[in-house]
């Protein structure tokens, strides 16, 4: 899941002419790098094993 598909400075509400694509270029690279990964603890181990293979099968590509 994606849980924030645009970055905040992104978005219509809160686009500000006094910011520059520079300020947020940390966030930009964190919003095209980052995965998130399910880790509660109500995980069945059936759950864990086929998020664990998805996982690995991205990673082999």
């Amino acid at each position: 899941m994606i849980y924030y598909p645009i970055p905040v400075h992104k978005q219509k509400a809160y686009v500000d002419e006094r910011y520059d694509a520079v300020d947020f270029s940390s966030t930009d690279a964190l919003c095209e790098n980052v995965i998130s990964l399910p880790m509660q603890t109500e995980l069945s181990e059936i759950q864990l094993e086929y998020i664990v293979s998805k996982v690995k099968e991205f990673l082999n590509k």
